[in-house]
């Protein structure tokens, strides 16, 4: 693809492996980059598989008052945070997800109010709660639950293990999008609850053109909206199979990925 230096007028960046980098911080250029970004009247959305509670923290902390895409694209949010699109498996859907990952001996976990719940308190619990701050809540009863609502399932296991079970999981529920957002984690969502749908409604919320529209990721939930933005970035630590869908390749989250494309794509630097 030839690049087009337009008028770019909103940038969505994942967090966990493209901003954030190896040893878990956002550089101080970084968020003078997005500020700017901001200042000079571009929208800078946090997309994230992170919940919406959690990214609301993280947006006030970076000084950022875009909208957000959170839960892997099954929230969409504006800049208050108040939810203006968000998106659930089917509830049948999500007990025969949860009563698989039983029999696997998969640690999992579903959200519901700004908790995550899982059936026994392991290191992958408090994994997750270092990570998102979201308030755990241990159910002995979750295999049990009659009905189940949430917006995603998160499966916490080793790379190796992942690899093994995502085929399976695959071809046992395609009516559900599966993707990694680490190397450690699994996630679930409805189809329509991906980030490339959640990038799309909210450009027709503000009345963005595709084209006007960048889009920054490393892993496979990230896919679908470095293929809907008119300009699909990959960081340099991305997998490869998000490199190929890429328009753009930046350098990697430990050597200002984020910002590189926000000076030259929206800032002209």
């Amino acid at each position: 693809m030839e690049l087009c230096f337009m008028q770019y007028k909103l940038i969505a960046i994942d967090m966990d492996g493209t901003l954030i980098t190896s040893d878990k911080k956002i550089t101080e250029r970084s968020v003078q980059a997005m500020q700017e970004a901001e200042a000079a009247g571009a929208y800078v959305v946090l997309a994230s598989g992170r919940m919406a509670a959690n990214v609301k923290v993280l947006a006030k902390d970076l000084g950022l008052h875009s909208p957000a895409i959170c839960g892997g694209g099954s929230q969409v949010v504006d800049s208050d945070y108040n939810l203006i699109h968000t998106c659930y498996i089917q509830p049948e859907i999500a007990k025969q997800v949860l009563e698989v990952c039983r029999q696997e001996g998969l640690y999992v976990q579903i959200f519901e109010d700004g908790n995550y719940i899982f059936q026994k308190h392991t290191p992958s619990s408090d994994v997750y709660h270092e990570i998102s701050g979201l308030n755990p809540v241990e159910d002995p009863h979750l295999f049990e639950r009659e009905h189940i609502e949430t917006p995603k399932i998160l499966i916490i296991e080793s790379p190796e293990r992942l690899k093994e079970i995502q085929p399976m999981l695959t071809e046992r529920f395609p009516m559900l999008n599966i993707g990694r957002s680490r190397p450690t984690f699994l996630e679930l969502n409805n189809p329509e609850g991906n980030k490339g749908v959640a990038l799309k409604v909210l450009a027709e919320k503000l009345g963005l053109q595709q084209s006007e529209l960048i889009a920054i990721g490393d892993n496979q939930i990230d896919a679908s909206m470095i293929e809907y933005a008119g300009l699909g970035v990959a960081v340099g630590n991305a997998l490869d199979e998000i490199k190929e869908i890429a328009d753009y390749i930046s350098a990697d989250n430990d050597h200002e990925g984020v910002t590189e494309v926000i000076e030259k794509f929206i800032l002209r630097k």
